[in-house]
C-alpha cells in the first residue's frame, strides 16, 4: 500500500496490516471498516485525530488512543483511551477510560473509567466508575459508582450498591423490584400468577442447547430440567437454573459466537430472585419450549445476529 499521507485527508482502512502501516503523526481521518467482536482491530498508536470505527466494525482502543464509534460498531476501551460513541454503537470502558455516549449507544463503565451519558444512551457503572447522566439516557449503578442524573435521566441503584447518585431536573432514582411480583411488573413479564415465560443465553452446538457454566447440562426443546437451586436471596451468583428478562440474555451472550436464546417455562413459586440482581434470577426447574430467533429479539438481537453472521463469514 504505497501512499503519501501528507497528502491524504481521511484514509479507510480494511485490515489490522493498513491500520499499522499508517504513522502516528498522519492528520487524516482514520475509518475502521472491519473487525469483529472475536477479532477486533487493535489501534495502539494515539493518532493526532480519532480513528473512527463504522458499520459493523469491532474495535479495541488501548493505551492514548482515541476511537469515534458509529453505527453498529463496539469498542473496548482500556488504559487512557477515550472514546465518543453514536448511534446504535456499543462501548466497555476500563481503567483511566473515558467515554462520552450519545444516541442509543449503550456503554459499560469499570474500573476507574469516566462517561458523560446524552440522548437515549444507557450506561451500566461499576466498580470506582463515574458518570454523568443528560436527557433521556438511563445507567444502571453498582458497587463504588457515582452518578449525576440531569434532564429526564434515569438511575438504577441496585439494592446492595454503595453508588453515590445525585440528581437534578426531572432525573429520577428508580431502585429494583423487591420480589418477583415486582420483578415480572418491572421487566413486563408475561405470565398467569402461577407460571412464567422467562428466556436463557446457551450455546448452539452440535450436540444441542449446553450451559455456558456447564456443558455437561443440556436443554431439549419440550423437555423439562431440574437442579438443586439456592434459596439464599442475598447470594446473587449461587447454583441452580439461572435464567432471566431476554435483554439481560442478549447481554449475557452477546460475546458467543454460537449464542442461542431459548424460552422457557417456570414455576413463579420456585424463583429466587436475589437482592443485588439487575434481570438474572434462578429456579430449580424450567420447562424448555423453544429456540427464539435472534432477529425476533429486537434491535440487540439483530445486531448480535449480524456480528454471528459475518464472523462466521470471516471464517469460512
Amino acid at each position: 500500500m504505497n501512499l503519501d499521507y501528507e497528502q491524504l485527508i481521511s484514509i479507510t482502512v480494511k485490515s489490522q496490516d493498513e491500520l499499522e502501516m499508517i504513522p502516528e503523526d498522519f492528520k487524516g481521518k482514520i475509518y475502521i471498516e472491519f473487525g469483529s467482536y472475536f477479532n477486533p482491530a487493535i489501534i495502539n498508536k494515539a493518532y493526532v485525530r480519532s480513528v473512527v470505527a463504522r458499520g459493523n466494525s469491532s474495535v479495541e482502543a488501548r493505551g492514548n488512543s482515541s476511537v469515534e464509534a458509529r453505527g453498529n460498531s463496539s469498542v473496548v476501551a482500556w488504559g487512557n483511551s477515550s472514546v465518543v460513541a453514536w448511534g446504535n454503537s456499543s462501548v466497555v470502558a476500563w481503567g483511566n477510560s473515558s467515554v462520552v455516549a450519545w444516541g442509543n449507544s449503550s456503554v459499560v463503565a469499570r474500573g476507574n473509567s469516566s462517561v458523560v451519558a446524552w440522548e437515549n444512551s444507557s450506561v451500566e457503572a461499576r466498580g470506582n466508575s463515574s458518570v454523568e447522566a443528560r436527557e433521556n439516557s438511563s445507567v444502571v449503578a453498582r458497587e463504588n459508582s457515582s452518578v449525576e442524573a440531569n434532564g429526564n435521566s434515569q438511575v438504577v441503584n441496585c439494592q446492595t450498591c454503595d453508588g453515590r447518585i445525585k440528581i437534578y431536573g426531572n432525573a429520577r432514582i428508580v431502585f429494583m423490584p423487591k420480589n418477583i411480583e415486582e420483578y415480572m411488573a418491572f421487566y413486563g413479564i408475561k405470565h398467569d400468577k402461577k407460571k412464567a415465560i422467562f428466556y436463557k443465553a446457551v450455546h448452539s452446538t452440535k450436540e444441542g442447547y449446553v450451559s455456558d457454566y456447564d456443558s455437561r447440562v443440556k436443554y431439549v426443546v419440550g423437555e423439562s430440567i431440574s437442579i438443586d437451586c439456592d434459596p439464599d436471596i442475598y447470594e446473587e451468583c449461587s447454583y441452580g437454573i439461572h435464567i432471566a428478562h431476554l435483554n439481560w440474555c442478549l447481554d449475557f451472550g452477546r460475546s458467543w459466537e454460537n449464542l442461542a436464546i431459548i424460552e422457557v417455562e417456570v414455576d413463579i413459586e420456585k424463583i429466587v430472585l436475589p437482592l443485588a440482581s439487575i434481570g438474572k434470577v434462578r429456579t430449580s426447574k424450567i420447562k424448555v419450549l423453544r429456540e427464539v430467533p435472534l432477529t425476533e429479539c429486537g434491535v440487540y438481537g439483530k445486531i448480535l445476529a449480524n456480528r454471528i453472521k459475518n464472523s462466521k463469514k470471516e471464517n469460512e
